[in-house]
Formats: C-alpha cells, structure tokens, sequence
C-alpha cells in the first residue's frame, strides 16, 4: 500500500480553494467548522493528542488542550484528513503524540496507512504548496538554515519539525 498524494492535494486543494480567503497561517477551525466538524477541547490524557468520533455522519474533534498550539493545529489538520479521507473506514480515530508519527507495532497495515494519508493530508493544509513556495521565493530564503526554516515555520504556525518535513518532501532542499 502507498499513499496516494496526488489524491490528497487535490482533496486539500478543494478545500482551500472553497475558503473566501487564503491567508496564512490556515485557519484550521475555521476549515473544521466550515466542514460540519466541532471542534472541542477534551482532558484526553497523557500521550494522545486529539482524537475525531463520527456519530451519524457528524464529525468532532477532540482536542487535547495541554498541547503546544502547533501542535493543536496539527492534530485538529490531521483529524480532518481522517475526515475527508476515511470517514467510511472508522468511526473513531485516535492520534497518539508524535508529528509524522512512525508506524506502531500494534497497527494493521491499513490504519498504517490512514495515519500515514492524514499527516500528508495535515502536512499540505497547514502548509500548501504554493504558498510555501511563494514565501521561499518572496524571502530568497536559503532553506539549508535553520533560521529561514524557523522563521517559515512561525509564519505557518506550525512546528519547525513539520516545516522541515514538508520543504523536504517538496524538493526545497
């Protein structure tokens, strides 16, 4: 099995293309609530960052409030990726601490993939390409210093780890 990235971007793409404006950073609630999904905070414990339940179609992502605001971001993206992509695979998703998390030894292939196909999902939502092109482009950054990849990721608002992954999986550098 492998992801289909194609599939994705052209998902997020519609996403984004259905907002009245495209500002950064990407507001995500926003998305989230522009999709039908409520977003509230839940006391989910220790190591699990957000969760997405569908009860007769309607999406809610949990939100665990004791996370880094980047991080929030991220799980409330990757929680609408399991949303778009895979509401009819589950009808609970939950995520575990760890951006781009590796695969867990307790799970299947397929929800292997479905977390794998969320974080891409997240990944282009938070930080699309265009954008993320447009503002390397705009700042002449020189994307080997970790001071441009810092100053991009605070643009996005969205973890240094993450920006990094993305402008790699991007061919930036």
């Amino acid at each position: 099995m492998s992801v289909n990235i194609k599939l994705i971007n052209s998902r997020v793409n519609a996403i984004l293309k259905s907002l009245p404006e495209l500002k950064l950073p990407i507001d995500v609630k926003a998305i989230a609530k522009s999709l039908g999904l409520n977003v509230m905070e839940y006391d989910l414990g220790d190591g699990v960052s957000g969760l997405l339940a569908i009860q007769e179609g309607v999406g809610t992502i949990g939100i665990n409030p004791t996370e880094a605001p980047v991080r929030i971001r991220y799980t409330i993206a990757h929680e609408i990726g399991h949303f778009d992509l895979h509401r009819d695979k589950s009808d609970l998703f939950v995520d575990k601490q760890m951006i781009y998390r590796s695969v867990s030894s307790g799970d299947t292939p397929e929800k292997q993939q479905m977390e794998q196909e969320a974080n891409v999902f997240a990944s282009a939502l938070l930080m699309p390409s265009n954008l993320l092109r447009k503002e390397v482009e705009k700042a002449k950054l020189d994307l080997a210093s970790g001071d441009a990849i810092e100053a991009l990721a605070r643009k996005f608002d969205v973890s240094t780890t993450a920006m990094a992954i993305r402008i790699s999986s991007l061919g930036l550098i």
